[in-house]
Formats: C-alpha cells, structure tokens, sequence
C-alpha cells in the first residue's frame, strides 16, 4: 500500500466522517422534537387514567382502553412519527446524494484520465439500489425503525401500568426507547454512508480504467477482526464489492495502480 493510497483512504474517510457529523445533527434535532411531542402527549394520558381510575386504585391496560385520550394519543403518535420518518428520509437522501459526488470527485488518480462523469439521477439509481441479502432499502429501514418506536412506545406504556410505574418513571422509559431508535437510525447512516463511499469509488476507478481495487482496513484500536482478516484482499473493479462488511464498517476499496 502507497502513500498515495493511504492519502487517498484518509481523503475518503475525512469526507465520510464529516457527512456522517451533518446528518446526525438533523437527526439528532429530528428526534428531540419528536420525543418532546410524543412524551407530552403519553404523560397527559397516563395522567388522565391514573385520575380516572381514583386516587389508590391501580389502573390495568383495560382501564386504559376505554379511555378516548387513548385513542386520540394513538392517532398522534402516528401523525408524529410519521412525521420522523419523512423528515429522515428527505434528509438521507439528499445526504447520501452529497456523500456520493463527494467522495467521486474526491479521486483524483495522478497520470490518469478519467472517460466519463456521472449526474445526479445515475448517482441516486446507485444509492437507492438494494444492495443487502435481505432485500430491503435503506428506506425501508427507516420506517421499520418507527415502526419499531411505535410499538415500544406503546409497551412502554402498558409496562408502567401493569407494574404501577410512576409518571416520571414513564417518561425515563420512553426517553430510552427513542434513544434505542436513534441508534438504529445512526446505523442506517453509518452503513449506507460505508456503502455509498465504496460504489461512488467504484464507479470513479472504472472510470478511471482502473482494473483491480483492494481492501484497505483502518487498523485503530476499533478495527473488528471482521475487517482485519480482509485486508489487502484484491477484487476486479467490475466485480461486487464486499464493503461494507458489517453495519457501521469504516473499510475502504482502493485503486491497485503502479506508480513511480
């Protein structure tokens, strides 16, 4: 591996990095708005049953259904979360538009030239293509998230009812399953940032006429041995690439050229 190459993998990885930093800002405002609104809402309810069922007496699920807040709170709760995930969608993909033109013109291979460029609707066919075993989008992901909040949420509620919980009690759990949400959320990014750094690559070497890439790992102290026992493993640039191997991997694909 050249200094040149390594240059080059610092490069990719600093402007990755500072895509990541923006997302997560909108993301991390996205969900303290939601949480807000959706914890206000859950403490009204919880507070309304707790009224409705008298003071000493302790509330069952049952309790809770009967009540109209109840079902108000649902209708909410899906209007907000809602909500969430068109903001995070919106945001994504204008994010990983940036990450893949970013890291394309970011390549720059000395004595090389370069036969093609790419706009953005060929760029956004490559980043919205599905690329996991699974099947699913990126996209997809993030509303299995919400739906993931959505029912936690709800059995939070129910858990606090059924063991007795108090209100503030309530609340630190709820503020805990958004924290879970965002999470996963901050793994969609992280992943399909890995992802999308790798296929706008890709598509400058070939560009390029480059003819082979290899893996380079970023050994640190949170390389995983995943990623460590891949290093230097050579693949035609025409080929799928492996990377990223794992949910928030940091590896990178690097041109093979010969140079003085």
């Amino acid at each position: 591996m050249g200094y040149w190459q390594e240059r080059m993998a610092k490069s990719q990885e600093k402007l990755t990095t500072k895509n990541i930093r923006e997302i997560e800002k909108q993301l991390k405002k996205y969900y303290g708005i939601s949480t807000e609104h959706v914890i206000t809402a859950f403490e009204s309810t919880y507070n309304k049953l707790l009224a409705t069922v008298g003071e000493g007496k302790q509330p069952t699920p049952a309790d809770l259904y009967k009540l109209d807040k109840y079902w108000q709170l649902q209708g909410q709760l899906r209007k907000e979360l809602r909500l969430l995930g068109d903001k995070q969608i919106s945001a994504l993909s204008k994010a990983f538009e940036l990450q893949f033109f970013d890291i394309y013109y970011s390549i720059d291979i000395e004595g090389a030239t370069a036969f093609n460029t790419l706009d953005a609707s060929a760029a956004q066919q490559i980043i919205n293509a599905i690329w996991c075993a699974d099947g699913k989008s990126w996209s997809s992901r993030v509303w299995i998230n919400t739906d993931k909040l959505q029912q936690a949420l709800n059995d939070g509620l129910v858990e606090c009812i059924l063991t007795g919980k108090k209100t503030t009690e309530l609340k630190n759990l709820l503020q805990e399953q958004f924290g879970a949400s965002y999470s996963r959320a901050d793994s969609i990014v992280r992943t399909e940032m890995a992802h999308i750094q790798t296929q706008a690559a890709k598509q400058r070497y070939e560009d390029y006429g480059i003819q082979e890439v290899e893996v380079f790992v970023d050994e640190d102290e949170r390389t995983c041995p995943i990623c460590a026992e891949h290093e230097g493993e050579r693949y035609p640039v025409t080929a799928q690439m492996p990377v990223p191997f794992h949910p928030r991997c940091r590896c990178c694909m690097l041109p093979v050229v010969e140079i003085d």
